[in-house]
């Protein structure tokens, strides 16, 4: 007799928890395309407000060739987080699959998570009055669900997958193509890996082009988007 294939919301519970030991990104920056579709998802999913990102893509330069390189930026969720000493309020918090989270109902707006980040990932939202940051989309994975971002980009540049597990998708794909994290060099131990990634991209990323206009050096400007 075959088994009934269970619906992803059905997978919830220690069958599901125990494929998920130690979650994960891989990002590969050869096949981003720049769409937006992931950052744009994730604004929706999460009602974040206008002008903040949980996920933001920058347009960077390239230093040998007048092309432009995508790179795709959100909450790395750090083995070593910085947030997460930083936050005296106890309102950052490691789950028992290794993603880091801001527990709304503790934050207390002091905002020292947003300086100790390294990778800027984390926002305050204004509206909420709280910090937040990328989560993984645990509403979506504690159901089976791919994170939003995954789920929309139409080039999977994204995936999710599990860390620990040797032979999960991700986990082979990362071995294999020499995937690595961004600002390594950190010691924060990231757990979203970037395929493509190139060290001139770290000093280029916080002048990269991106929607909102506070956010950092460029924005879109029609000047800019000539030389596009």
């Amino acid at each position: 007799m075959t088994e009934k294939l269970k619906l992803p919301w059905e997978r919830v519970g220690s069958e599901y928890k125990a494929t998920k030991k130690k979650v994960g990104m891989l990002l590969d920056l050869d096949r981003c395309v720049g769409c937006h579709s992931c950052s744009v998802s994730c604004k929706t999913e999460h009602e974040v407000p206008l002008g903040a990102f949980r996920m933001r893509v920058r347009y960077l330069e390239r230093p040998d060739k007048p092309t432009i390189a995508f790179a795709p930026m959100m909450c790395m969720h750090c083995e070593d987080a910085p947030c997460l000493d930083a936050c005296g309020n106890n309102a950052i918090a490691r789950m028992d699959d290794g993603r880091v989270i801001i527990r709304e109902n503790k934050c207390d707006l002091d905002r020292d998570c947003v300086k100790a980040c390294p990778y800027g990932a984390i926002f305050i939202n204004e509206e909420k009055e709280v910090a937040e940051k990328c989560d993984f989309c645990v509403h979506r994975t504690e159901v089976g669900l791919e994170p939003a971002c995954a789920d929309s980009c139409p080039s999977q540049a994204i995936q999710f997958g599990d860390l620990a597990d040797p032979n999960d998708p991700i986990s082979l794909k990362i071995k294999a193509k020499g995937a690595k994290p961004w600002k390594e060099s950190a010691g924060t131990k990231p757990s979203v890996f970037y395929i493509g990634h190139e060290e001139w991209m770290e000093e280029k990323v916080n002048t990269g082009v991106q929607i909102d206009p506070k956010d950092e050096d460029i924005t879109y400007e029609q000047n800019n988007l000539k030389n596009l």
